[in-house]
């Protein structure tokens, strides 16, 4: 009686430290209010979009094109914090000047790479494979989407996914990885389809992201 006893003071104190040690869900402070595109050649795309953060509105424009590896490159060509009324005279200037609101008559796809410091191939293999299931179960289970496909590449660790919804999904895929510790080191992406064969990425988080991707 006295082992057994013992044996259930033991569970109760790891069922309680099981509980602290469980990862809250945090809802990630951004939130992308609008997306405008133009793009005159299929070499370069150029975007606008509004994003909140959790202190200010801000608009951030950029252009899209390839390097001469063919990688994508993104450069932030102007950002400012703009004020709520502001945001419907902003659309309606970007759609007179040609701008449109989406690419992804062909589907939506996002790109998510993570960039795990300090970890060999295998564990970085276990981490894909694990988020990849995070991410499609509750994609799937929300009626968002579904994994697409995935590797481990020069770039990280590299997940895509099949949605519905462009922001809701983003939110969700942003939470998990910030749950996950993985927010701050890895990249999300939306494919911008400028044929049926044939699409550059953008580069949505970070919100301000000037650089380089590799998409392999």
């Amino acid at each position: 009686m006295k082992n057994i006893g013992i044996i259930l003071i033991i569970f109760f104190a790891l069922s309680c430290n099981n509980k602290t040690n469980k990862k809250p869900t945090e809802k990630v402070k951004i939130e992308y209010l609008s997306s405008n595109y133009k793009n005159e050649t299929e070499e370069k795309i150029e975007f606008s979009r509004i994003v909140k953060d959790s202190s200010n509105l801000n608009l951030i424009e950029g252009e899209i094109s390839f390097d001469e590896n063919y990688n994508t490159l993104q450069k932030i060509t102007n950002k400012k914090i703009v004020l709520e009324p502001e945001v419907d005279s902003i659309k309606s200037a970007l759609k007179n000047k040609g701008y449109r609101e989406s690419f992804d008559n062909i589907g939506k796809i996002i790109f998510v790479q993570m960039q795990p410091k300090n970890e060999n191939d295998f564990q970085v293999l276990d981490l894909l494979h694990s988020m990849e299931e995070k991410i499609h179960e509750e994609l799937n289970s929300n009626g968002l989407g579904e994994w697409a496909a995935g590797d481990l590449g020069p770039g990280g660790a590299n997940m895509l996914f099949k949605v519905t919804e462009w922001e809701k999904s983003v939110q969700l895929i942003m939470g998990i990885l910030n749950q996950e510790n993985l927010l701050d080191k890895s990249l999300i992406m939306k494919r911008l389809n400028t044929a049926e064969d044939d699409w550059n990425y953008e580069i949505i988080y970070p919100i301000d992201y000037n650089g380089v991707f590799n998409q392999m």
